[in-house]
């Protein structure tokens, strides 16, 4: 790479890793952040929901849990969005030139989704994402290589990314459908190397823990994940269409979806030149990642789909952007691009600060439930926060059960669903020492049904501990009222943001 889009690129890597460090700090783990502590605190080949690689990301990182706080668990992600800013780079230099890789690094750091949600928060897209790049980059090798060598080399390193990027997240399995489906179609004589079927053979192997552990327990992921999925007695809903449609584009940022949707009517405009005159870099690229958007557009129609779930697709479309920006970019269009690529690293910043705002100064509820016992219900802006505050109301709580012997130290605390269990265990069980039991339907406790093998199981005698925060209230007794002699209410403790209660938590014993 020429050495000035070089430092240039190190620059834009370093201010924006430093950048997603400080708002790292700046906000406690989500729902599904705190969820992921489990798959590193009970590794396994699979879990009830995806597979391993997130829970070892986090082990690696909290140095096998001996470093455990809000940033540690999140520097995976941090680490990782650093360097698939790198990956998506060499991509683009390698289809085309340093500046078209340049402007790709621009365009992955101003997406919402590669730079904050998967870039900052650790989720199982954090560590995909980086697969997924990778084997992108050795379909470009493999498609069009220097000699017979990088050839064959890249196809062996392909089944490795695509394995990994399976026992991340299952939608990885994208990858060899779409780079089957550009053989087939376009590069049948690639199919008479053998590398191509040893390639096969090493994803199958690395993505069979998946399929065993399925197999030993009655194939519970791929029901669940069909039951989210499946269209049977489903109607059309229009209202989940749109809520994934503008979450797409929320996520991937406004001002770069204009750039694709420019982009997408240009290739609509000469459809047969482009067709015709495609590259064989960028058509692989494409088979790989339109397909997924496809398919979860197609699905929101009449399923509630998130809007993340297609986001490893855009990769393609943005690696399209980058090259076709610096075919079109002329010597008087250089300023007005760079004032747009401005305003959408802008954005993405903007939007991340008042984020942060809304969550720790908001005043009240800004959507949601605002008062009852449901208070704060539907209101995603205290999912983030509060949950440290309470922590040290609760030990006080439990020190003076102790001290007055109503409860003893081995006393857990019962659970009936992944939320707010993985708050209660991240924040409160764990930095307290205290075990921690689901108790309830395996579809609401997924990875903590699991748990409680680590645990002794709650005796006919013993006491326990029931927290209930407001935003998923559920009283204790339509759940347990059959399992324990009385169950008292111990005491209501307040969330407040900018002196407005937000949230209640109903402490139970």
């Amino acid at each position: 790479m020429d050495k000035a889009f070089r430092i240039k690129l190190r620059w834009l890597i370093l201010l924006s890793t430093l950048v997603r460090i400080l708002f790292a700090n700046l906000l406690e783990l989500g729902n599904d952040e705190v969820y992921y502590y489990t798959y590193a605190l009970q590794p396994d080949w699979n879990h009830f929901d995806h597979p391993p690689m997130i829970g070892f990301l986090i082990k690696f990182f909290t140095l096998n849990l001996h470093w455990v706080n809000t940033f540690s668990m999140r520097l995976g992600a941090i680490f990782l969005a650093a360097l698939n800013t790198w990956i998506i780079a060499c991509i683009v230099r390698r289809i085309a030139n340093d500046r078209a890789a340049f402007i790709a690094a621009i365009l992955f750091t101003a997406s919402i989704y590669s730079s904050i949600i998967s870039g900052i928060f650790i989720l199982p897209d954090s560590i995909c994402n980086t697969f997924w790049l990778a084997a992108l980059y050795c379909m470009v090798l493999i498609v069009k290589p220097k000699d017979k060598k990088e050839q064959t080399e890249a196809l062996l390193f392909l089944g490795v990314w695509i394995g990994l990027a399976c026992m991340s997240k299952v939608h990885g399995i994208f990858l060899w459908l779409g780079f089957l489906a550009y053989l087939f179609l376009h590069q049948r004589s690639l199919l008479k190397n053998w590398a191509f079927y040893v390639s096969l053979i090493i994803s199958g192997l690395i993505i069979s823990p998946i399929v065993l552990w399925n197999i030993q327990h009655d194939f519970i992921t791929w029901r669940f994940h069909g039951e989210r999925v499946s269209l049977l007695d489903a109607g059309i809903q229009i209202h989940f269409f749109l809520q994934a449609f503008f979450g797409q584009v929320l996520y991937n940022n406004p001002l770069l979806c204009l750039i694709y949707a420019y982009l997408a009517l240009a290739v609509i405009k000469n459809w047969k030149y482009h067709t015709q005159h495609c590259r064989k870099e960028i058509a692989v690229i494409l088979y790989c990642g339109l397909p997924i958007i496809f398919i979860a557009s197609f699905i929101s129609l009449f399923k509630q789909v998130l809007p993340h779930w297609s986001g490893a697709g855009f990769f393609s479309i943005m690696i399209l952007a980058a090259v076709w920006i610096d075919q079109e970019l002329s010597l008087e269009k250089i300023r007005t691009v760079r004032k747009v690529f401005n305003g959408m690293l802008i954005f993405t910043l903007g939007f991340m600060i008042l984020a942060v705002c809304i969550i720790r100064f908001y005043p009240g509820n800004p959507i949601g439930i605002k008062s009852g016992n449901e208070l704060g219900k539907e209101d995603v802006s205290i999912e983030m926060i509060g949950w440290e505050q309470f922590a040290k109301e609760f030990e006080k709580i439990r020190s003076e059960d102790l001290e007055q012997k109503r409860m003893q130290e081995n006393d857990p605390i019962l659970v009936n669903k992944w939320f707010p269990a993985g708050h209660i265990l991240f924040y409160v069980a764990r930095p307290l020492g205290i075990p921690i039991l689901g108790e309830g339907k395996l579809h609401d406790l997924h990875k903590f049904a699991w748990l409680n093998n680590m645990a002794n199981p709650i005796q006919i005698t013993d006491d326990a501990y029931y927290i209930s925060p407001s935003n998923n209230h559920v009283e204790p007794y339509e759940i347990y009222g059959e399992d324990f002699e009385s169950i008292n209410l111990r005491k209501v403790i307040q969330q407040k943001r900018a002196g407005a209660v937000v949230r209640k938590w109903y402490v139970s014993s």
